[in-house]
């Protein structure tokens, strides 16, 4: 072949290839610039790590600050950071679209269709894409709760700060001083057949039986139909998943992630990153009596072997962009097809908007006066948010652990520091 044929070829590849590597504008550069430092000289996080990006690929990617508040070690780009409740989106909704495009869920059956369990009692009815838009009826619990309780017989938690309560925990919340833990179903030490909550804490999978009742008892009929944001919309769904799967739901997206270039992404990050590479959120006094690194900071999803369907989920903002971009090219990855394009319009279209929920099925959606509302994602309480625009050819993915050492900081959240950083890029890209 000679050099004008090779030329020819280099120059049609140059045509059909994606652009990638493009960079911002300069000034908008700055302005990022400018907010996430602004972020950590107000102590809204330790450190952070920012993606910004299109259809094409990575615009910007740039890291800020530590990933603890000692100030010992520089975030880098390889870092991994508790999702929390983005991991709705990037696995749990992201297993339901997939199941759905091979037609082996139906959204519009029953809870009750697909888990026994739950047969006769009233998360029976329920169908699957109320789980999905939070108007299923379910309410929240505090799962602690159901393991732990005060030798004194006064409730766990107050209002008011006591020398019997000296815990500040969560707002203005207390823990009383000496919590006992259920012997039945927790272990300092591991035992035969027991599940993993931390390096130091082991559950009896007995508890799944334990929550199991607790989900039927947090329903309230007055809420079925209204939007109500719960964790066990997608603890069920994760259920749901597992049972037509036969499979954990970690194992059943992995080949999906390794589809997507996602090989930092995943659950149970402790057993396969290097810990030095894993930002740790909290030292959590409620129920793992520690700081935490690698094991997710979300309860529910810790007593669910660390695999939660609402929270669990460990990544990193370049991984997270190829989601990211994958949505904005409605469901193919660089020539690879995840999803097909209708389930991706259905997913993150808001079928409820006549009753005035913008809820998508799975993915967040704001109402119009919301400075978000033209797009969808998820933010996480850890400090993360995944934000994606179709419209502007525009994401941006939000890294940070703002729960450490506490998540009594909640500066960022306070603040709007990340609505207001997609309010500027909106601007841009008009």
């Amino acid at each position: 072949m000679n050099l004008r044929s090779c030329t020819l070829i280099a120059l049609c590849l140059l045509v059909f290839l994606p652009v990638r590597g493009k960079q911002l504008p300069e000034k908008l550069d700055r302005y990022i610039d400018s907010v996430m430092r602004a972020g950590l000289d107000r102590g809204y996080y330790p450190g952070a790590s920012v993606a910004i990006g299109n259809r094409n690929g990575l615009l910007f990617e740039r890291c800020y600050g530590h990933q603890d508040a000692e100030r010992k070690i520089p975030v880098c780009t390889e870092d991994l950071y508790d999702l929390a409740s983005c991991t709705k989106i990037v696995a749990t909704t992201l297993a339901v679209m997939h199941l759905y495009d091979r037609k082996e869920i139906d959204i519009n059956k029953r809870v009750g269709d697909y888990l026994p369990d739950f047969r006769g009692t009233v998360v029976d009815g329920i169908m699957l894409s109320q789980l999905l838009t939070h108007t299923s009826g379910l309410t929240n619990i505090q799962p602690y709760k159901i393991l732990y309780r005060n030798p004194c017989g006064d409730p766990l938690l107050s209002y008011r700060r006591s020398a019997d309560y000296p815990f500040h925990v969560d707002k203005s919340t207390y823990l009383c001083r000496n919590m006992v833990a259920d012997s039945l179903f927790l272990s300092a030490t591991p035992q035969k057949g027991f599940r993993t909550v931390c390096s130091r804490l082991y559950v009896n999978p007995a508890v799944d039986t334990l929550l199991t009742g607790e989900i039927v008892r947090s329903y309230r009929p007055a809420n079925r139909g209204r939007y109500l944001y719960s964790d066990l919309n997608f603890h069920v769904l994760k259920m749901v998943i597992e049972r037509i799967t036969g499979q954990r739901l970690d194992r059943y997206v992995r080949p999906l992630y390794d589809r997507m270039d996602m090989h930092n992404t995943g659950f149970r990050p402790y057993e396969w990153k290097d810990s030095l590479h894993i930002v740790p959120t909290e030292n959590d006094l409620l129920m793992r009596r520690g700081p935490l690194r690698g094991y997710t900071h979300d309860e529910l999803a810790a007593l669910s072997d660390n695999v939660g369907g609402n929270a669990g989920l460990f990544s990193c903002a370049s991984d997270l962009s190829h989601f990211c971009e994958m949505i904005l090219n409605r469901g193919v990855y660089r020539g690879t097809r995840i999803l097909s394009s209708a389930t991706v319009t259905l997913f993150t279209s808001s079928p409820l908007r006549p009753k005035g929920i913008y809820r998508a099925l799975g993915f967040d959606r704001r109402a119009p006066s919301s400075p978000l509302y033209d797009g969808f994602g998820h933010t996480g309480y850890t400090g993360t948010m995944i934000w994606i625009d179709p419209g502007r050819d525009l994401f941006l993915v939000f890294l940070s652990n703002r729960v450490h050492p506490s998540r009594t900081n909640r500066g960022l959240i306070a603040s709007g520091l990340r609505t207001k950083l997609w309010e500027e890029l909106k601007k841009s890209f008009e």
